[in-house]
């Protein structure tokens, strides 16, 4: 089980990774290479240098092979949500998709 700066450094890397991938999308909604657009893409780039801090961290003390698939599945799940939340439709076949990753997640790490 990953405990202590294992799971701030998970959690770390999820919520950041899913920020930078929300930040690009959101940077899609204004024109290229002025104002929003280069604070959303920048955002974006601050977003993922600070998630591939918290994996090398989360990699540091965990397996790869524990470490890997739940942050990617975890991401996964944060920018589906972000989607759901923003008003793209999500099929009951796509949310069973979702509780199988949660299940993944706790059979990864029991």
């Amino acid at each position: 089980m990953i405990s202590g700066i294992g799971w701030v450094s998970i959690l770390s890397g999820i919520v950041c990774s899913s920020l930078a991938q929300i930040c690009m999308k959101q940077a899609t909604s204004y024109e290229g290479k002025v104002g929003l657009w280069l604070l959303c893409i920048s955002s974006s780039i601050v977003c993922y240098l600070l998630s591939f801090v918290a994996y090398y961290f989360a990699l540091k003390y965990y397996p790869i092979t524990k470490v890997s698939p739940v942050m990617t599945v975890g991401v996964v799940m944060l920018v589906v949500l972000f989607g759901f939340i923003s008003g793209e439709l999500i099929s009951v076949k796509y949310m069973a998709g979702l509780a199988c990753g949660f299940f993944a997640i706790y059979l990864i790490l029991s």
